[in-house]
């Protein structure tokens, strides 16, 4: 349970006990299995070792798939089977250090990491309800391998990969905490979407990904649908290609400019994979009926809100497949770049419409507790302290 509620101008903020393991524990969870990250035949199989009928495994996987991880919160098994998941299973990868609530619903999450050798480290999720759909924006990486300059995660540097328990384990505490205080009524507060957006480039976090997407599609696990799941790249054609040829999930790419010289700078795996090469690997991205790519693009004044860049914009999309967001630039201390004006962007927008491609402006949500687009950044030190407040 939390041990403080601040409220500052309409925000929620809990804070939560101290909760990174001991140097043992973290020592003794640094080569288990993860539970978020286990498939029911594993799992019976691991129970089988330990002279349990199959069935036991199916009453683990019920209560995980509930968000319910702590051993002693599953009371329909014995406390002896409770100590094996304990002493033989990381069960909790992750503890929630704090809970920020906007006043439009959303809420952001700060988790530590326990795993040895990455003990102590934080990520940020977030969820966004809405009427009638609640979307869980996740990390894939503590910080980011990449450092794009109109991203506050980019600040950050990268610090480490995450596992694909650690991924999964991010929906299972979001899942938890909406069943034990849901949203209000005109809000959802169910998980329906997941987008990989948070903290990281996924496709650097290839193999990890890959897993957590096959398991959050697992019929015995969450039991996702693929059109309800988005990861969103910088564009490492190569990764986009496998990800596509194993689960085509829908795709969204962070473009932020058509233009090679400015998207060198704004998104320096450009640098490497340049605009005509995802152009290639885009037409060849395979995508169901009635579904499409999106592509992001954040909206910064004078860099690349500029005439040059929605006619660039227009020779670059490709309207039958793809469509525009439009972002608004949510500003971080420190940040070199200001946001175009509202009316700015409806003017691109409309430059857009205007030649049959489908584009809209993203509504922001949760800036108000720095949980917007490009706004995540898990500040270890500042966690830490706030974690102490009481």
């Amino acid at each position: 349970m939390p041990y403080s509620t601040i409220g500052i101008e309409g925000i929620e903020t809990r804070s939560y006990p101290e909760p990174l393991a001991s140097d043992t524990m973290r020592r003794m969870n640094s080569d288990k299995r993860q539970l978020p990250a286990m498939k029911l035949d594993e799992l019976q199989a691991l129970v089988a070792t330990w002279k349990q009928p199959k069935f036991r495994a199916r009453q683990i996987l019920d209560w995980r798939n509930k968000g319910v991880l702590s051993p002693d919160a599953m009371k329909n098994i014995s406390s002896d089977l409770r100590q094996k998941l304990k002493d033989e299973i990381c069960c909790e990868p992750l503890k929630l250090i704090r809970r920020e609530c906007s006043v439009d619903g959303t809420r952001k999450y700060v988790f530590a990491l326990t795993r040895m050798r990455a003990a102590g480290k934080m990520i940020e999720s977030v969820f966004i309800p809405e009427e009638k759909r609640g979307t869980v924006c996740i990390s894939s990486q503590v910080g980011c391998v990449f450092d794009c300059p109109f991203c506050h995660t980019g600040t950050q540097g990268f610090e480490a990969n995450l596992t694909a328990g650690e991924i999964i384990a991010q929906v299972l505490a979001i899942k938890a905490d909406l069943h034990a205080e849901p949203l209000p009524d005109e809000l959802h507060s169910d998980i329906t979407h997941i987008v990989y957006m948070g903290m990281g480039e996924p496709m650097a976090n290839e193999d990890a990904v890959l897993s957590s997407i096959g398991l959050l599609m697992d019929k015995d696990g969450l039991n996702i649908s693929r059109r309800r799941i988005t990861v969103s790249t910088s564009g490492l054609i190569p990764q986009i290609q496998r990800l596509g040829a194993v689960y085509p999930v829908n795709l969204a790419i962070s473009l932020h400019s058509a233009i090679d010289d400015k998207r060198d700078t704004l998104v320096p795996i450009n640098r490497k994979y340049s605009l005509q090469a995802l152009r290639a690997c885009l037409n060849a991205y395979s995508i169901g009926k009635q579904r499409h790519i999106t592509l992001e693009y954040v909206l910064l004044d004078q860099t690349n809100d500029q005439d040059e860049d929605v006619q660039a914009l227009i020779r670059f999309v490709n309207p039958e497949r793809e469509r525009v967001n439009l972002i608004q630039f949510n500003p971080y201390p420190g940040s070199p770049y200001a946001g175009t004006s509202k009316q700015n962007m409806k003017v691109f927008a409309q430059w857009l419409i205007s030649k049959g491609i489908r584009a809209t402006v993203r509504r922001s949500r949760g800036d108000d507790i720095m949980a917007a687009c490009g706004q995540l950044k898990a500040d270890t030190k500042a966690d830490s302290n706030a974690d102490t407040k009481g």
